[in-house]
């Protein structure tokens, strides 16, 4: 049998794929779930390949510090690369960040940086104080994202603006965002998607969903 014989079944295989692709993304959402950050092996994990996303932490900061933001918020900051970067770049603004795991705020603090704890469905800042809130390669583990739709829309100010970076086939789709804005109370125009262009190995894995307040 030739191999030409198996392009009609790839051919399907991928049409299936990009029909269905929120059962990919469901996929991929449980894996992170079952062995991610909610575990100490996880934390560890995270922490240890945290250096194979610099590039989109030091893109994330450089793009967060152009918008000359006097308040931002960093959701899910993790061991703290973005923050890191924002107080080397953009010294004169106030930065929170928010983390839930308590191994991450301590790997943060080691690093001179202070995070709070919370979670993307309740932070833990007033309301309308925030100038722009970021969020790098943590959305697909929120537990209710309209909640933390609705989240951001209560704590950004008039004019502000949310950054929601995640991994191409974990985060949301343009579509998904657009519901999770209306569901939050938020317009649905208000939301764009677009492609990162960041490349890894050469692809670019990484997806920007925009809030405009």
């Amino acid at each position: 049998m030739t191999p030409w014989r198996f392009l009609p079944v790839v051919g399907v295989g991928i049409a299936l794929l990009v029909a269905r692709r929120d059962l990919l993304v469901r996929g991929i959402r449980w894996v992170d779930q079952q062995g991610g950050l909610a575990s100490h092996h996880g934390e560890q994990a995270y922490a240890g390949v945290t250096r194979l996303f610099g590039g989109l932490h030091r893109r994330v900061a450089a793009d967060a510090a152009l918008a000359g933001a006097s308040v931002i918020l960093d959701i899910g900051a993790g061991p703290g690369d973005v923050l890191q970067e924002l107080r080397r770049l953009a010294p004169d603004a106030s930065l929170i960040g928010v983390e839930p795991s308590e191994r991450m705020r301590a790997i943060a603090d080691s690093r001179g940086i202070h995070e709070v704890a919370g979670r993307a469905e309740r932070l833990p800042v007033p309301d309308q104080s925030v100038d722009l809130v970021l969020s790098t390669l943590s959305s697909h583990h929120w537990d209710d994202p309209a909640a933390a739709f609705a989240e951001m829309g209560r704590v950004l100010g008039e004019g502000g603006e949310a950054r929601i970076y995640d991994l191409r086939f974990a985060g949301f789709g343009p579509g998904e965002a657009r519901r999770l804005a209306a569901c939050a109370g938020l317009k649905p125009d208000s939301v764009t998607h677009r492609v990162v262009d960041e490349r890894v190995f050469g692809l670019r894995p990484y997806s920007l969903i925009t809030i405009k307040r």
